[in-house]
């Protein structure tokens, strides 16, 4: 009887413990969609909010690639992605229009004002309701970021932190990306 206990127990830590690692090695880094989109599906229009309080449609930025990243101040990985972004920003600005989504809570602003301000990131921010983004874009962790082509269609999704390496070479997909 104790060896069946102890056999069971055994049992359910490994399988913990392998689901554990699983998630783990998954939540690092996930590419949706096999990389790239497989089909053209156009980009959810959301309303996103400049830092200075000006509105304005994702729809608006049609004409050029756009590299759109959901992150938020209290996340390690955004964090660790940023001073990335914000170094391959001068190269890029002119061929990719970057859409930086906080999703830290928009009532307060003047977090995400300072988060940027003390960091001396240069990209564009915007801010926008929580649950509408979470919603039109299925958000399932952070950072994740969106390569949507200069007509409006999702190309490539990416969940999870990236190096610079990594962030060059999908921007370079993004220049590309038809």
């Amino acid at each position: 009887m104790i060896k069946k206990i102890i056999l069971g127990i055994t049992i359910f830590i490994l399988l913990a413990a392998g689901g554990l690692y699983y998630w783990l090695g998954m939540g690092h880094k996930t590419t949706l969609n096999n990389g790239d989109a497989t089909r053209d599906n156009p980009a959810p229009q959301i309303m996103l909010t400049e830092l200075n309080g000006n509105p304005i449609e994702l729809s608006s930025l049609k004409g050029k690639p756009v590299f759109m990243n959901f992150w938020a101040t209290w996340c390690p990985p955004c964090v660790a992605e940023m001073p990335f972004i914000n170094e391959l920003y001068p190269e890029y600005k002119d061929k990719v229009q970057f859409v930086m989504v906080s999703v830290d809570d928009s009532k307060d602003k003047n977090k995400v004002v300072k988060f940027i301000a003390d960091k001396g990131f240069t990209f564009p921010v915007y801010t926008a309701e929580q649950a509408d983004i979470a919603k039109a874009y299925n958000i399932q962790g952070i950072p994740t970021t969106y390569i949507i082509n200069a007509k409006g269609n999702i190309k490539k999704v990416h969940v999870g932190g990236m190096t610079k390496s990594e962030l060059k070479e999908l921007l370079d997909k993004a220049v590309n990306s038809k």
